[in-house]
């Protein structure tokens, strides 16, 4: 069987489909893939919104996978897409490819099409998501026998939990009917530090080892880049052995390989732990379920967590009062600055508990202590390395957060304050640990290049250049594919008309944002409710921070009464997308989650507002110290880094309003510097050819014609 067989004009899914539209540019896609995977070479591909990249991926890593009883991961960044890959795209693929017990599916082809009988396409899938996401049968149950539920609000959620278990097929987070708190389903979900494995006498009906048996099973894994790299960082214990993969979304990988490889601590971590060995206000936790309250031992572990929280209490007391008192990120550029009351008290714990385990019974109560006592020990570890910052060429830094209690006051134990330590560039492990171990690589999305081109990404990821040692070339289309001797690239354009379908509107006499930020948020205050004003609602407004979005809100949610306004932040993404579609006049004010990754595709959005081009804060410690390692290599981070980024942004925000073929609207860019500044055409440049207006009467002429 070929891929023409598939998705040509007569091919299989054009007999399944009757709506089916035959996609050159998807026809081209999955042909390259299929090139690269032939000469095992990793592969960079750009394909446009509307080629249907997800399908011409698929096809070509099914084929091979079957034939070679090879093993793929297709890793994606959103949620959305791994359940369009598992809920819809699979499923079609898998019953169209399936062969029919008699002639019927021979009979649907063109003769010149006929396969033979071993091809025989019947091929497996599945979700891999993270082992806590599952429920836990033995915690489950063990909850329930001790009663460790400290609230009225905890116990309300537990019932909805337990009669939830009775039902669920799966055991998955996602599948409840309701957003669980932390500390409810942190004490009932699956931790790998306190799973029996076979041991376990759940172990039969566990949904984990249920789920772990159809990964190595099956032949394609669906995953996120958050469980990819939990797996690489894990040493390959988190997933099944494979030996391909595809990274959809790949324009998130480095932000997500960067924070896998970081460090982060907590005083809500601590606490957390502590509270979990033995909470003081309700008496309840891991020691009380195993010892008598009256037991000596409970009374030597209770004063060595007394010590433990007054020494994580002057820590994260000094660490705000040092770096700020209010919400504040602070980079912590030497060594040995904080002092480390935790260090002897987290070890004294450590040693406390693993006393213990000469005390209990039961090998599940010597598994709960010790993982309890290398908790101990690795919070003290991670807080050690961060002060001394042990690991080259990572970045430090301290967050501090002011939260209030339901009264509105702020004080120290509403604060969360954090410790951080983040590789500054991740491109070397990348590279070392991605593409020298795994074969092929295909990274792909609809935003990868700037400017035409790879470079970008392809440092940032650690990809030696392409040079052009020569070119694969499909004879029905006009795009070749760049070859170097291990990495190929190709640009794969929209079947989309953009010219005709989208407007981009830059109004003049914006004020600039850093110049003069209080005109400039007056300005586009005034400009987003003109063009809502027009668009009757259908707009999604992206902001670059909460503090822009809030004080923008605030302002105009008195004079658009007869609009639905929706805050990122009030509800969950999910809730409000699906509340979005479903509303008249609808107006989203949404940050950084909904630049990217979300689909509402026809008449519910006709407007994407870009109140700002998306440059990263400066000032971010990561962002920072990127800055400083190009600039030591006599590279301009401002063009060589902080411009591309942005870029590869906005081209995400462009990408939420044209969805399908037949999708138009408009994109208003209220940022000045895409006009005044020399690299403002970096950004036009980048996006899709459109026809571009500074008069806002073109916007109602282009919906009445639209």
């Amino acid at each position: 069987m070929l891929i023409k067989d598939i998705l040509g004009k007569d091919g299989i899914i054009a007999n399944k489909l009757d709506s089916y539209e035959l996609r050159p540019q998807q026809m081209d896609m999955s042909l390259t893939i299929e090139k690269s995977i032939e000469e095992n070479k990793h592969l960079i591909i750009e394909a446009g919104t509307g080629v249907g990249k997800s399908m011409a991926y698929l096809i070509p890593f099914i084929f091979w996978t079957v034939r070679n009883k090879k093993k793929v991961v297709i890793s994606t960044y959103t949620k959305t897409l791994q359940e369009q890959l598992i809920n819809k795209d699979l499923p079609f693929l898998r019953n169209a490819l399936r062969p029919a017990d008699d002639s019927t599916r021979q009979n649907d082809l063109p003769p010149e099409s006929k396969y033979e009988q071993e091809d025989k396409f019947d091929f497996s899938y599945t979700l891999c998501v993270g082992g806590q996401n599952y429920l836990c049968l033995r915690r489950f149950n063990q909850l329930q026998m001790h009663g460790l539920i400290n609230t009225k609000k905890e116990v309300k959620e537990l019932q909805k939990v337990i009669q939830w278990e009775g039902q669920t097929k799966n055991g998955l987070r996602s599948e409840l009917d309701f957003e669980p708190s932390q500390s409810v389903w942190s004490k009932v979900c699956r931790e790998s530090d306190l799973c029996f494995g076979k041991k376990c006498i759940f172990y039969d009906d566990c949904h984990y080892y249920k789920a772990r048996r159809r990964e190595y099973k099956a032949q394609i894994l669906v995953t996120n880049h958050h469980l990819f790299f939990a797996n690489l960082v894990n040493a390959g214990r988190v997933l099944p052995d494979f030996d391909a993969v595809v990274f959809d979304e790949a324009q998130t990988l480095e932000d997500v390989a960067t924070s896998y490889f970081g460090i982060a601590i907590s005083n809500f971590n601590v606490k957390f732990l502590l509270d979990s060995i033995l909470n003081p206000k309700t008496g309840k936790g891991l020691i009380t379920r195993l010892f008598k309250p009256s037991d000596k031992t409970v009374s030597v572990i209770r004063k060595t967590l007394d010590e433990a929280r007054h020494a994580s209490d002057l820590f994260f007391s000094e660490i705000t009062e040092k770096y700020g008192t209010g919400s504040k990120t602070t980079r912590i550029r030497k060594k040995g600055v904080i002092n480390n009351y935790l260090s002897k008290p987290l070890s004294n714990l450590s040693g406390a508990l693993e006393s213990l385990l000469n005390l209990v019974k039961t090998e599940e109560e010597r598994l709960e202590i010790f993982a309890f006592a290398s908790r101990c020990s690795e919070i003290n570890k991670n807080i050690t390395t961060i002060i001394n910052q042990e690991l080259e060429e990572y970045v430090y830094w301290s967050e501090v957060e002011k939260r209030t209690n339901s009264l509105g006051r702020s004080n120290y134990k509403y604060t969360r304050c954090s410790l951080f330590a983040a590789p500054v560039n991740i491109a070397e492990d990348f590279e070392k640990q991605i593409f020298d171990k795994i074969r092929p690589v295909i990274l792909t999305s609809a935003t990868l290049s700037v400017n035409g081109n790879f470079n970008y990404i392809k440092e940032r990821l650690g990809i030696p250049p392409c040079t052009p040692a020569g070119q694969f070339h499909h004879e029905e289309f006009d795009s070749d594919m760049t070859n170097g001797v291990d990495f190929s690239e190709k640009i794969i354009g929209s079947p989309f008309n953009f010219s005709e379908n989208a407007l981009i509107y830059v109004p003049d006499n914006i004020p600039d944002p850093n110049r003069e930020p209080d005109a400039y948020r007056q300005n586009i205050t005034k400009h987003i409710e003109e063009i809502v004003s027009l668009t009757q609602g259908r707009s999604f407004i992206l902001f670059t921070s909460f503090e822009m979005l809030n004080t923008v809100y605030e302002k105009i949610e008195d004079d658009m009464d007869t609009y639905t306004l929706f805050k990122q932040g009030d509800k969950p993404r999910y809730q409000l997308l699906e509340e979005f579609k479903a509303s008249r006049k609808p107006v989203l004010f949404g940050t950084a989650t909904f630049w990217q990754g979300v689909d509402v595709p026809g008449e519910a959005l006709k407007c994407v507002i870009i109140t700002k081009l998306p440059f990263a804060v400066p000032s971010d410690p990561i962002i920072e110290a990127r800055m400083e390692l190009l600039k030591a290599q006599n590279k301009n981070p401002f063009m060589d880094y902080q411009v591309p980024q942005a870029i590869t942004i906005l081209r995400q925000g462009f990408g939420r309003l044209i969805r399908t073929a037949t999708d138009t609207g408009i994109v208003a860019i209220l940022d000045p510097r895409i006009k005044s500044k020399f690299y403002g055409r970096h950004f036009l440049n980048s996006l899709p050819d459109c026809k571009k207006t500074s008069d806002i009467k073109d916007i109602k002429n282009f919906l009445d014609l639209a």
